[in-house]
């Protein structure tokens, strides 16, 4: 009994403490700002100074915005200023109260106001803000001269202060290397043997011409939207040929295991009538080995082609491409097994092997198929070069 007297007890000291009330940007009026000196732009190393006057919108949020009694409310400045100098003041229903700090972040905490018991809020929050804009490693970026966190608040309640900052340098080097981006991935199409419209690139580099021009002229926020349009168009000209560039490879490395298993199957037929050769068991033995490698090819080639249907055409690329030695590697290697079970003759008087033997059709028919396998493997071999020298027109 007594030590639920204490406890009881102990409940009673407790003095209650009231919780904030989370706050909105309704309860905020629009932060009157202003800049010295006011420019479209700043450079790194310019100094300058801000003001951000905090106001509620009206008399009931002069008295949310502000702590509650013995809970006061912390309101949170940042800047990416360098050497920042701040000035912070509060100004009450009456009074106010003033304070300098340095450094990038400052918090005080906001209290409440009363005059004859009845709560009366804050007027307004004023800051000051000095110092110099810093460095910045693209041509363009929007730098904050004044952050506001609140506690209790919505993560946005108050809009940041920021002017935009531009590193001259950095805006002729991005034109750089757009033009050299252009320039090499037309090599690449050359190369790739793939056609391209050349008025993408001239658009381009038009762009670009127009941009540097306005560099020239300080007038760094046009040459950006210039730049940034030039970018633009070239990643789309860009992802337009990684599409064409993996589809002709593909193109080109069907054909090569088209006409690989052509021969395998040639081969097959010719092996069965030397079958009484010397070398009948080798013959067997290095078809076995190239129909394997047939079929591992085979099979990374439709991976590769997946990866088409999927639209990653730059890994189709390069998986295409490192195919392409080996289609071509197998199919010589076909070829020269062809021409040698082709002129091997067999034994005369010797003994058949036909435990060696495949299980080939040797039938007229079997010929036959054979023989119209190979004629439609030429006519879809002529087909896709004269498809594939029209591809780049989809980019007209």
């Amino acid at each position: 009994m007594r030590k639920v007297l204490l406890i009881l007890g102990l409940v009673m000291l407790i003095q209650p403490v009231l919780a904030l009330e989370h706050l909105t940007s309704n309860n905020f009026d629009q932060p009157d700002t202003s800049l010295t000196p006011e420019k479209s732009y700043y450079l790194p190393g310019d100094s300058i100074t801000a003001t951000y006057k905090i106001t509620p919108k009206t008399d009931s949020d002069m008295e949310l915005i502000g702590g509650e009694k013995d809970n006061p409310r912390t309101y949170t400045f940042k800047t990416s200023l360098e050497d920042a100098k701040w000035t912070i003041s509060i100004n009450y229903y009456l009074g106010s109260w003033t304070e300098d700090f340095s450094g990038s972040e400052v918090k005080i905490d906001v209290k409440y106001f009363y005059l004859d018991e009845q709560r009366k809020g804050v007027r307004s929050i004023e800051v000051n803000v000095s110092g110099k804009l810093p460095d910045i490693d693209s041509r363009l970026e929007n730098v904050v001269i004044v952050n506001v966190s609140v506690e209790e608040a919505d993560s946005n309640v108050l809009p940041p202060l920021t002017v935009k900052v531009v590193n001259t340098q950095k805006f002729s080097e991005d034109i750089q290397k757009i033009r050299t981006d252009a320039d090499n991935l037309k090599a690449e199409l050359k190369k790739a043997g793939v056609s391209y419209n050349e008025s993408d690139f001239d658009e381009i580099y038009s762009l670009l011409d127009e941009a540097q021009n306005l560099v020239n002229d300080g007038k760094y926020l046009e040459a950006d939207g210039k730049i940034t349009q030039a970018e633009n168009k070239l990643e789309s000209v860009s992802s337009q040929a990684d599409r064409l560039k993996a589809e002709a490879e593909r193109d080109y490395v069907d054909s090569i295991l088209n006409e690989a298993y052509l021969n395998l199957s040639v081969t097959q037929v010719a092996l069965n009538k030397i079958a009484n050769s010397k070398n009948y068991s080798i013959y067997v033995e290095t078809y076995a080995e190239l129909n394997s490698r047939y079929d591992e090819l085979k099979g990374e080639f439709d991976d590769a082609k997946q990866m088409i249907n999927e639209g990653k055409y730059s890994q189709a690329y390069e998986k295409l491409t490192e195919l392409k030695p080996k289609a071509e590697k197998l199919l010589n290697d076909v070829n020269e097994l062809r021409n040698k079970v082709e002129n091997e003759k067999p034994e005369e008087g010797g003994f058949g092997l036909p435990s060696f033997q495949l299980s080939l059709p040797v039938s007229p028919l079997y010929v036959a198929a054979v023989t119209g396998a190979a004629v439609a493997v030429v006519v879809a071999a002529f087909i896709i070069r004269r498809r594939g020298r029209g591809k780049w027109d989809e980019l007209r």
